[in-house]
């Protein structure tokens, strides 16, 4: 490579770097359901115990190492709400240069236009710099899945070439992204079934002393944390799945409308289709390394088909996510857009320049169209498409989360008791301990209450009766309001509270996107401005 297409070639990428954390920045938030892995991550770095309520053994996240992670950076004085978002960016940048890597080893080719195509297509993705920001785990278990799926493709496009390293990191990369998310799982079975078909084509009927290393990698990082779960927790899942696992036909309805939504507005589906496109041509006899092109290629539309279909079948079973620009999609995406670059490259890569360039530029303004709309609508719409906030709701939600978070921490009491619906930033800013109606963190309601609702994360809700059994001082979950004025209960709904022995408060509270927030508390016990209830 030349100096000239040295340096472009590092320029392109510098650009789509920078564009990426531009476009995350536009969203610039921290999703409520990432503060109950902080709450998590603080009981852990603080008082040593990897639990919501201190004392009470409820493993009610799915991220594993992401919230292992954010302890140990409390323990360095790193807050997790701008910790994740750091790390969140860097994988996702991560991703993107790995990609381009990829490229250049898959396709033989050293171009530095085709090369970094990956990387600024995936920085313009919507859902893709959404999640780079969010504070969740999404984007560290994409950079796990994509560097799992590159390194098997290397391996099986020339074993001659494959070492023992390159079965290890594959392990690695695996078991890591087994314990940031369960659907690693999902990810480790498919490549071994996979690799068992590819064996047997071969009559290699065993596995070999190299996929034996890889295994063992895998087990030795996913066993022990399986061991630490029932041991610690008393079950072989999270709590979370008694929950997600709970809907019934809806959930699929709603699951298959996720996938037709995701479809709709990130519109990704041209990346698979140009990689089919590309099946229609042959590599010419010209090309330096046509045998390793054919077989990298037609190894990536296994793949593609292998990882990808099973994914959204699971994804639709789940009922898909609650938070719009589709974050349980982005694992299958950066395969998505490195096959349609390939294919792009092989129906192009020998025309002359400027028809090369011309559907280059093509592909990017029309991507960059849609990122536009789909941006703008994202981010001015706040509200919901069948169940699916949009990231300006929930920038919107978690910000009056924080607010009310803070507000009680300045006036509760060590002892108080609050039960939520939104288990993140309120608990986490609160600094007290909470019931979830939702169960995410109660075993009670995971295991006994049954199902009411097909919402993604929102299929069970804890009876009234199990909520004043834990003797709450304080209910905001379905009971509270923000509005420009203080609530007023009817007589009988005021009469009905009180006889449970909780009353309507309401306060002005900083930084509200109303004026008051009403609540209930209960009339036995001050907090703050507001003393005990007169009879």
């Amino acid at each position: 490579m030349s100096g000239l297409a040295r340096v472009l070639r590092v320029g392109l990428l510098a650009f789509s770097c920078v564009l990426l954390v531009g476009h995350s920045l536009l969203f610039n938030f921290v999703t409520d359901d990432a503060f109950i892995s902080f709450v998590y991550a603080k009981n852990l770095a603080q008082h040593g115990e990897l639990v919501f309520n201190l004392g009470e053994r409820v493993e009610g996240y799915t991220n594993f190492l992401w919230t292992l992670v954010l302890a140990a950076g409390l323990r360095l004085n790193l807050p997790p709400e701008g910790l994740s978002r750091v790390l969140g960016t860097l994988s996702a940048l991560f991703t993107m240069l790995y990609s381009a890597s990829l490229f250049r080893r898959v396709a033989s080719t050293k171009h530095a236009v085709w090369e970094s195509l990956s990387a600024l297509c995936l920085a313009a993705i919507p859902g893709y710099a959404c999640w780079a920001s969010g504070g969740l785990e999404t984007q560290l278990f994409t950079l796990l899945c994509t560097v799992s799926l590159g390194e098997y493709v290397q391996i099986t496009i020339d074993e001659t070439e494959a070492t023992q390293t390159s079965f290890a990191r594959l392990g690695l990369t695996l078991g890591l992204a087994s314990i940031t998310r369960p659907e690693g799982y999902l990810l480790f079975a498919l490549l071994a079934i996979h690799r068992l078909f590819h064996n047997v084509k071969k009559r290699a009927f065993f596995p070999t002393r190299l996929d034996w290393i890889l295994v063992f990698l895998f087990l030795a990082i996913t066993i022990p944390h399986m061991a630490f779960r029932r041991l610690y927790y008393g079950y072989f899942v999270p709590n979370t799945f008694y929950i997600k696992s709970s809907g019934g036909k809806g959930t699929w309805d709603q699951g298959f409308y996720y996938l037709w939504a995701f479809s709709r507005d990130l519109k990704l589906w041209i990346f698979p289709l140009l990689y089919g496109l590309g099946l229609l041509r042959a590599w010419s006899k010209s090309d330096n390394k046509p045998a390793r092109l054919s077989t990298g290629y037609a190894r990536l539309g296994e793949l593609l088909l292998w990882w990808s279909v099973p994914f959204c079948l699971y994804v639709a079973s789940v009922g898909g996510d609650f938070m719009g620009l589709y974050r349980f999609m982005m694992p299958i995406v950066p395969l998505w857009v490195f096959c349609g670059v390939l294919g792009l490259y092989r129906l192009l890569h020998e025309p002359n320049a400027r028809l090369m360039y011309a559907a280059i530029g093509v592909l990017l303004g029309l991507h960059g169209l849609n990122t536009f709309f789909v941006d703008r609508h994202a981010l001015t719409f706040i509200g919901a498409d069948r169940g699916i906030d949009t990231p300006g709701y929930l920038r919107h939600y978690v910000n009056d989360r924080i607010a009310i978070g803070k507000w009680f921490r300045q006036h509760v009491k060590p002892d108080d008791y609050q039960v939520v619906g939104g288990a993140g930033a309120q608990v986490y800013y609160a600094g007290i301990r909470a019931l979830d109606s939702f169960g995410l963190s109660d075993a009670y309601v995971a295991h006994e209450v049954p199902a009411s609702s097909n919402r993604p994360g929102h299929q069970k809700f804890a009876p009234l009766e199990y909520v004043l059994s834990r003797k709450p001082t304080i209910l905001t979950y379905n009971v509270y309001r923000i509005a420009q004025t203080p609530y007023r209960p009817s007589d009988s709904e005021a009469a009905m509270w009180r006889a449970r022995g909780f009353h309507y408060v309401s306060v002005e509270i900083p930084g509200l996107s109303e004026r008051w927030y009403s609540f209930l508390k209960r009339t036995d016990r001050s907090l703050g401005p507001f003393p005990p209830a007169q009879d």
